[in-house]
């Protein structure tokens, strides 16, 4: 059935006039040409269309990394902070070795664990405070 249309289709073409097979190849290099046209400028287009998706995608991308950047070092330090601060502490022992002399002169002094609680206190409050002191300069 095909070869019959092939046929037709051949001698109504070839009845019109006479035709050199140099005129049917040029016929269809042009019929190729304009079809793999159509189809170079369609698949052009639609590269565009997914190059400027990518594009969106990417700049969307590094908007929200830039977005939770700060909100991932924030959880991450507030993490460490708390896994350090609820662990035992190490005490390396060459930091807590004093001559028994040192130790015999600072257990004379009354109250001593509460002095140097409230020494240690007021140096960060007053650490603290020329911080503040420093970002309302800026």
């Amino acid at each position: 059935m095909i070869w019959g249309y092939l046929s037709e289709f051949w001698n109504a073409i070839t009845e019109v006039g006479d035709y050199s097979v140099a005129w049917f190849q040029s016929v269809g290099n042009a019929v190729a040409g304009a079809i793999g046209g159509l189809f170079e400028n369609l698949l052009h287009h639609l590269y565009d269309v997914f190059f400027i998706f990518q594009w969106i995608l990417d700049n969307l991308s590094d908007v929200f990394v830039s977005i939770f950047s700060p909100l991932k070092w924030i959880f991450s330090f507030l993490k460490g902070f708390w896994t350090s601060a609820m662990a035992d502490p190490i005490a390396p022992p060459y930091v807590y070795e004093y001559s028994e002399g040192i130790l015999e002169f600072f257990e004379t002094i009354p109250y001593w664990n509460y002095l140097l609680l409230s020494i240690g206190a007021g140096l960060s409050i007053l650490t603290i405070v020329f911080i503040f002191k420093r970002l309302v300069h800026f």
